[in-house]
């Protein structure tokens, strides 16, 4: 294809997936050095790609943007003269946008519908028996030149500013030793652990390593709640108390974190800080997973009832969500271990 000169990436949503699409960007580099590369994603998203070396400008689109305002949007992107565009979502937003802009090259990302829906209503596993998200958003880019690349590492970067005053923050928390971030939250209660477990293995990391826990969250994650009431001073908790940027500067002094399939599991890989994921209902086949060397999955492999849903959102319909309570303290615990030899 000819040299494109500017090109505009596409993806809207959310923190895990804006994160992963950064591997697209990071090949699309390694193709283009020379071409701009631009961002579009929502406004309450974008401060995750603050100071990417790669990303030119971030357009950000307000969460409340009807046809009219994508629309007009669209049409002003054009005095921009993209060369390519690449839609990663694959949306009515992202449709919209596309549509609008006008003498680009599009390209746009094809959803596994097919395989989701025998995935999730008749338990066939027909995806690829390597399938992840980070290779599934990368094959718009072999589509595009005809060829299989190896996808680039996630990336996600911190200025040094914002590390000398996440050390301050910490110091002012009474952090004087090295400490691990629980994230216990996720979008969707289906996917959080059990928050009793979550202390016990706290505690255990606390007597076997001497490390400090942090906890990290949304100021509506009840899951946070529930572990700082019952651990009180033994943890730092900053749930709802941090910005998105303050949260993965923090995240990046950190020594591992643990949590549920949430996007900041995925920024702590991007910032190269290893990780365990709790997985229940969510599957690699519905974008979860992890994939630096030294971090690790918690999953019961052997229920045939999960993945049930593409996110999460479905409520268990058995007498008891297995996916999660079949995950016993020892299992994570072998996963720290693992992850401190």
């Amino acid at each position: 294809m000819i040299y494109p000169r500017t090109i505009l990436v596409l993806r809207f949503s959310s923190i895990g997936d804006i994160v992963q699409t950064t591997s697209v960007i990071g090949t699309l580099k390694k193709k283009f050095p020379k071409s701009r590369i631009d961002f579009m994603t929502l406004s309450k998203y974008s401060s995750i790609l603050l100071g990417h070396p790669y990303i030119n400008k971030i357009h950000e689109v307000d969460i409340n943007a009807n046809y009219k305002d994508l629309k007009s949007i669209a049409i002003k992107m054009n005095d921009l003269k993209y060369d390519l565009v690449l839609d990663m979502h694959n949306t009515t937003r992202s449709k919209i946008i596309r549509r609008f802009i006008k003498n680009s090259n599009k390209h746009f990302i094809r959803k596994p519908r097919w395989n989701r829906f025998k995935n999730f209503v008749l338990h066939l596993n027909h995806f690829p028996k390597n399938f992840s998200v980070r290779l599934w958003m990368n094959e718009i880019l072999n589509d595009l030149f005809n060829e299989k690349l190896k996808p680039s590492k996630t990336k996600l970067f911190i200025s040094k500013e914002e590390m000398n005053k996440s050390s301050l923050f910490l110091q002012s928390k009474g952090v004087d030793k090295p400490f691990f971030v629980v994230l216990p939250g996720a979008a969707w209660p289906q996917k959080t652990w059990l928050y009793d477990r979550y202390i016990s293995v706290i505690k255990k990391c606390i007597k076997k390593y001497d490390l400090c826990p942090i906890l990290i969250g949304g100021s509506t994650d009840t899951v946070c709640d529930s572990i700082k009431n019952i651990l009180g001073e033994k943890l730092i908790d900053l749930h709802g108390k941090t910005t998105l940027r303050e949260s993965i500067a923090i995240i990046s002094k950190s020594e591992f974190v643990i949590g549920s399939d949430t996007g900041l599991v995925h920024a702590a890989e991007a910032l190269d800080i290893s990780a365990i994921s709790i997985l229940g209902p969510t599957t690699m086949e519905t974008g979860a997973g992890l994939f630096n060397k030294k971090s690790k999955i918690v999953q019961d492999k052997n229920l045939w009832c999960r993945p049930c849903s593409q996110n999460g959102s479905i409520p268990c319909y058995r007498k008891e969500q297995y996916c999660m309570t079949n995950i016993n303290i020892e299992n994570v615990m072998n996963a720290v271990n693992g992850l401190m030899q």
